[in-house]
Formats: structure tokens, C-alpha cells, sequence
């Protein structure tokens, strides 16, 4: 009996956990079905008995438990440290990953046979995912070519096939597991020690973590793990692929030598330990690389950023600065105290950021998945900000960067929450009666974080203990007390009230963006979901924002036409007698006929549309707009406005039926942007609408789209 990586983490879990655990906590731990969870956790108790210990204990509500000895709890360890091949077997996760892994690294074609042989599979299993493999690599830039009898190999320039192989590292290998190998010597896991095995071997370990050690004194920085990791893996991979005679060529960059003449030192300090520890020659290009990733590594610590008053520097505070000013809009918050420290911390993780991005050294968050799960919104809105840092740079920013960026933001808003969330005590004192202090009370409710302790009037203000309430706020003066002792405002607030209130007391913390927004998005969302399957929600929801939200509205200039220019006296018909939905169509349609603005072939268009796709024309209760693609007729951009006596209908169980047909022709995607504007001003405005659904007088009609065509 065999046991995968998935069944050693359950195991191992109930170990740790010593008590009952649901299937349900299972299921959702690992992200699996409760059908796969009991069909692991027999496979476990088969491997256990078939060892001489005991069968799970298991209870209908509590769930199952492992009966924990001494004996297993020591069996248990030393299986997890020198398990074997024979008896592990690969997810198809992992089998990927090998696969992967040896692909890249090899420098001539692997047969099909050794994958079989290492990974225990048929050929026909080999083959099916060497497709997946395929596509992964495809979407990269990198080629994987199939010869018979040959073997597999993949073709692609050498910077992308390292980034790919860093990527597929870190996404196995975590910054903990590299740590704890280095100090250890022994993986986590079996695929940790296959993945060590790989990457390591031939590799004096200990002598590039005293490299990079050295490197961070040099520097006076403290690399986070993470960054270590990858500096780690890099010049693993580096001194390798030397080894194999594969060199990076990598198009000019200019190294500005004044501004990082620490980093090229160190680098080449790098460079010659290497060399002579492995007697290699590393060509520029790989110690111009060793700088990018110097220059780019996370820090915990930089002793000397503040104290850099140099240009660039300067301009990304005042980047980030716009950031975070742009982020308390957002939140309708202030973070006050807390507004240094994040800046700083935005200084300390972007100014490597920037290095990275310029030089594409990608970046993973082994947290992304989770965090556009469980924080999506604090993720747009980040996207959102990143806008001027993208400006900045120059260059579009990677979605793992971003998660990073918005972590501070998240632990930002943390720190806020008790300062946003305890209310201040007030006492309202009010002279005119209860009406006017519970609409005072309610004011300040709705815009501020307060608990009022209670309302009394000017004269009882004297026997209120001062130590159960923080402020009075009062719409009279109060005798007994000093100006300074109570804050008075008019009974309905004034900006200028809300003003002076603003710095004693909290502003209400807006958890979400507008309203209006989100609103907006997922109406759009709803949209396109009608017409097309959308592969990713989450992202398409965070692009609409993305696009609402900056500011760089579609330009409506001038030459562009307006509603007036294309509804004239000759286009609109009132109150047309239609015995069906398609001779409405028909009407609409000739009159840009008869000017010569679409063909016959136009209506047909439509109509077919309409029959094939069914009445999503009928955009809102009572009104179609009807078109079709500009080839299918369109000479000029037009539209006409047709209302009929009686209404008819076009089959749709939601809008109709059907009093106004506005039909119109395009011929780009431009010209008829301010007109489709100002249409759907006009359609949300009811009482024009009624007007217009009512009206026997073209001049009437007129008057109100002359009213919206400015």
C-alpha cells in the first residue's frame, strides 16, 4: 500500500491534531471533495493496519481520529524522514513538476521510458501529461518538441527557460523549506528532497549561503527569506548551466554604475568567489544578471534607504505618497499615525520592486491564490492605486507584485481598525427639544463613529460624571463650562460644522468603494455574462474597475456627433400602426433606406438577429434598439426613432412590450459614442421618455433631443 503527498498531510494532520476531525475540515483544508477525503483516509488506515497498529476511531457527529501511540507517533516520524520511491506515490501535481523540472534542466532529449521508470506510470500517462507540460511552456515562450525514439526537449531562449525553471522551484520549494534544508540537509517531503536533489547536487550548499551572507554585510541589508531563496536558487541554477556551457545572452541594459556601484561590487565579489570554488569563467552577462537580482531582492531591513537623499528615491516617495492619498479616498479613511510607518514600508519593499520590474524578474506570492479569493476588493483597489507607480516605471505591473503591495496596505488597514471602530462617548446638549437632538443625533451617527451616552440640557450638563464621556457636542452655549471644554454646532450640520467635528472626532470608515460603483461592475458583469463565458469573473470584474476607477475617461472631443445630428424631422416616425415585432423593424429601418445611410441587407441583418439570438435588442421595459455589424450594410453612421399606437411584442418576458424602436447604423467605434451617451441619458430621464412614447408632434420630439444633444 502506497501513500502520496495528499495522504501524508492528512496524516500527519491527524497526528498533530490528536481529537476527532470532520470530513468537512478536511475537505476544505486540502480544497477537495468529502468523497476524495474518505477514499485518502481509507487508503491511510489500509496503510496503518497493514503495519500492525490500529484501525481510526470513528464517530457519526465528531468524525474519525488516529489512536495515537507512542509506537506510531515514532513510526509515523521516521516514515516522513526516509520513506522511499517504492513506497510514495506522485500526485499528478508532482508528476508535472518533475517533469518539468528535468526538462529544463536537461541539455539533450529525455525518453519517454525514463519518465515511466521514475515516476511508476504507463507511457499512455506520460504522453497525456507531457500535453499539460506542453501548454505550460507554450504559454511562456518556450517550445516542448517530441521526437520517437528520441525523447523530449525543449527549445527556447536560455533567460526564459532559467525563469521558468526559478518559477516551477518556487512554486514547490518554499522559502521555509530552503532555509530548513540548508540547516538541516533533509527536505520536508519527498518531492522537497527529489526538487533539493535536482537543484543542489554537485552544489556546495553552505558555501552560497556564506556568499550571500557576505553579500548582505556588503550591502548592509537583510534579505527576507524569500529573497534569499531566490538568490539561493539562482546561483544554483547559474553555476549549472555554466557547468552545461549554456550561457545567458541578454539584450543591452545600461547598469547606471554611479547609483549601484555597491551592487556591482558585491556582485563581482560574487562572481570570483564562484569562480574559483567551481573553476568556471561567469561572463558579464550573468554578473550584470547576479546585479538585477541583487538590486531586486526583498529586504527586512536597509540601514541605508533613509538616509538616501538621492533622485530616486525622492520621486517614488512622492509616488507612494499619491498611492496612499488615493487609497484613503477610496476608504473614506485616514491613516494619520499609521501613515509614516506604511510609506516607509512601501519605500523599503518598492525600491527593489522597481528593479524587478524593469528587468522582468517576476516575482511569486505563494499567497496570491488566497488573497483574490478572500480579499478581492483590497486587491482592485490596489490595482487600482498601482496605476502611478505603473506611470512611473513605465511598465505594466505583474498581478503577484501587486498582491505583495497590497499587503502592506491590508496590514495598514489592521492597524486602523481599533482606532476607526471604538467609538467616541459624546453628551448631546440640545435647547429645543427632543425632535431637534434626535435629528442632530442622527446626523452624526450617519458621518461619524460615536456612541451618544445620552442628550440633557444645558443646565444638567453639571451633574454628568466627566469620566463617562469624551466630547459635548451642544446647539446652545452651556454657562458652567469654558468654550474650549464643548464643541457647539447648528442643530442641522453645516460644512463648516462637519468640518470642526472632523478633527475631534472619527469619520465614518467606508469599507467598500462607491457603491455605485461596484453596482456598475456587476451590471456589466451580468452583461457580458449574457452574451459570453467568462473564463476568469474575478479578473474581468477587477479590469472594470480598474477602468471606472481611473482617471482616463473616454475622450468625447468635438468632432464627434451628437444625438441632434443623427434624429432629425426625416427619422422619426410617432404612433406607426405594426402588427408585429419584425414590421416595426422594417419601418425603423427604411427610413435610413430611403437616404441612402444603410442597404436593404441591413434589416435583413437585424431581423436575423433576432431570430437567431433571441430579443436581446430590447435593452429596457418598452425600448429596442436595433443594429447589426457595420458590413452588413452600413454606408454612413445614422438612427431613427419609431413609436408605435399599439405596442408590440418581441419576446422578451422581462421588457416587453415594445413602444419605441431606436434603430441605428455604425461604421467605427467611435463616432457614435457621444450619441449612444446621450441616448441613454435621455432613456433614463422617465418623464422625457413618456414625452416622447406619448407625443403625435415631431417638433415636441424635437425639442427634447435638441435638450440632450449638448
Amino acid at each position: 500500500m502506497d501513500l502520496n503527498k495528499d495522504c501524508i498531510d492528512i496524516l500527519l494532520h491527524l497526528k498533530e491534531k490528536k481529537d476527532f476531525v470532520k470530513v468537512t475540515e478536511l475537505s476544505q483544508k486540502y480544497n477537495l471533495t468529502d468523497r476524495a477525503i474518505r477514499y485518502k483516509i481509507d487508503k491511510i488506515e489500509a496503510f496503518l493496519v497493514g503495519k500492525g497498529f490500529n484501525y481510526f476511531e470513528r464517530q457519526h457527529i465528531k468524525g474519525i481520529k488516529l489512536n495515537l501511540s507512542p509506537e506510531l507517533e515514532k513510526y509515523i516520524d521516521s516514515f516522513i524522514e526516509e520513506y522511499t520511491p517504492y513506497q510514495y506515490v506522485y500526485s499528478k501535481e508532482e508528476r508535472f513538476n518533475i517533469m518539468l523540472t528535468k526538462l529544463l534542466e536537461s541539455t539533450t532529449p529525455i525518453n519517454i521510458s525514463r519518465f515511466q521508470s521514475k515516476l511508476c506510470i504507463s507511457k499512455n500517462t506520460v504522453l497525456k501529461e507531457l500535453k499539460e507540460v506542453e501548454f505550460w511552456l507554450n504559454s511562456r515562450g518556450l517550445t516542448l518538441n517530441k521526437k520517437p525514439k528520441i525523447g523530449a526537449y525543449i527549445d527556447g531562449d536560455e533567460v526564459i527557460k532559467r525563469r521558468a525553471l526559478t518559477e516551477i522551484t518556487s512554486q514547490t520549494l518554499s522559502s521555509e523549506d530552503i532555509v530548513k534544508y540548508i540547516n538541516t540537509k533533509k527536505g520536508s517531503s519527498k518531492i522537497n528532497s527529489l526538487q533539493f536533489e535536482a537543484l543542489f547536487s554537485e552544489i556546495d550548499i553552505d558555501f552560497i549561503d556564506s556568499v550571500i551572507r557576505e553579500a548582505e554585510n556588503h550591502l548592509n541589508k537583510e534579505f527576507s527569506d524569500e529573497a534569499y531563496g531566490g538568490l539561493i536558487t539562482h546561483l544554483a541554477i547559474m553555476i549549472k548551466r555554466i557547468q552545461l556551457n549554456k550561457n545567458l545572452y541578454l539584450p543591452k541594459t545600461s547598469i547606471d554604475e554611479n547609483m549601484h556601484y555597491k551592487e556591482i561590487e558585491v556582485a563581482n565579489i560574487i562572481v570570483s568567489k564562484i569562480q574559483k570554488r567551481y573553476s568556471i569563467i561567469v561572463p558579464k552577462e550573468e554578473a550584470n544578471y547576479i546585479v538585477f537580482h541583487l538590486l531586486g531582492a526583498k529586504i527586512l531591513k536597509n540601514n541605508d534607504i533613509f538616509m538616501d537623499n538621492n533622485f530616486e528615491v525622492n520621486n517614488l516617495y512622492d509616488v507612494i505618497c499619491v498611492m496612499v492619498d488615493e487609497f484613503e479616498s477610496i476608504y473614506g479613511v485616514s491613516f494619520q499615525a499609521e501613515r509614516n510607518q506604511l510609506v516607509d514600508g512601501l519605500l523599503l519593499h518598492l525600491r527593489p520592486s522597481l528593479y524587478r520590474i524593469k528587468y522582468s524578474l517576476n516575482i511569486i506570492n505563494p499567497l496570491f491564490n488566497e488573497i483574490k479569493l478572500n480579499y478581492s476588493e483590497l486587491f482592485f483597489n490596489t490595482k487600482i492605486i498601482t496605476k502611478h507607480l505603473e506611470n512611473y516605471v513605465g511598465k505594466s505591473i505583474d498581478d503577484h507584485e501587486i498582491s505583495y503591495i497590497m499587503l502592506h496596505f491590508g496590514a495598514a488597514m489592521r492597524n486602523l481598525e481599533d482606532r476607526l471602530y471604538k467609538k467616541v462617548r459624546v453628551i448631546l446638549v440640545c435647547g429645543t427639544g427632543i425632535g431637534t437632538a434626535k435629528m442632530l443625533a442622527s446626523q452624526l451617527k450617519t458621518e461619524f463613529q460615536i456612541q451618544i451616552v445620552d442628550t440633557v440640557s444645558s443646565r444638567a450638563v453639571k451633574n454628568i460624571d466627566k469620566f463617562t464621556y469624551d466630547f459635548i457636542i451642544t446647539t446652545v452655549n452651556i454657562p458652567e463650562l469654558l468654550e474650549n471644554q464643548y464643541v457647539k454646532v447648528n442643530p442641522i450640520l453645516l460644512p463648516k460644522d462637519y468640518s470642526r467635528l472632523k478633527s475631534f472626532l472619527k469619520p465614518k470608515y467606508k469599507n467598500y468603494s462607491s457603491l455605485k460603483e461596484l453596482d456598475l461592475v456587476n451590471r456589466l458583469l451580468t452583461i457580458v455574462e449574457k452574451y459570453c463565458d467568462i473564463e476568469d469573473k474575478q479578473q474581468l470584474q477587477c479590469e472594470f474597475m480598474y477602468e471606472i476607477k481611473k482617471d482616463n475617461s473616454i475622450p468625447l472631443n468635438k468632432s464627434l456627433l451628437v444625438l441632434s445630428d443623427l434624429i432629425k424631422w426625416s427619422t422619426i416616425k410617432l404612433k406607426e400602426n405594426c402588427n408585429n415585432w419584425e414590421e416595426a423593424i422594417r419601418i425603423g429601418c427604411s427610413m435610413l433606406i430611403e437616404h441612402g445611410y444603410v442597404t436593404a441587407e441591413y434589416t435583413e441583418a437585424i431581423i436575423d438577429n433576432l431570430k437567431t439570438i433571441g430579443p436581446y435588442m430590447v435593452v429596457a421595459p418598452g425600448i429596442v434598439l436595433a443594429h447589426a455589424k457595420p458590413e452588413n450594410g452600413v454606408r454612413q453612421v445614422c438612427m431613427s426613432l419609431l413609436t408605435l399606437k399599439y405596442p408590440v411584442k418581441f419576446g422578451s418576458s422581462i421588457n416587453d412590450p415594445v413602444r419605441l424602436i431606436i434603430t441605428f447604423g455604425t461604421t467605427d467605434g467611435e463616432k457614435h459614442l457621444k450619441v449612444l451617451s446621450q441616448l441613454m441619458d435621455l432613456l433614463n430621464d422617465k418623464d422625457s421618455l413618456s414625452k416622447i412614447m406619448n407625443s403625435i408632434s415631431k417638433n415636441e420630439v424635437m425639442d427634447i433631443i435638441t435638450k440632450y444633444s449638448k
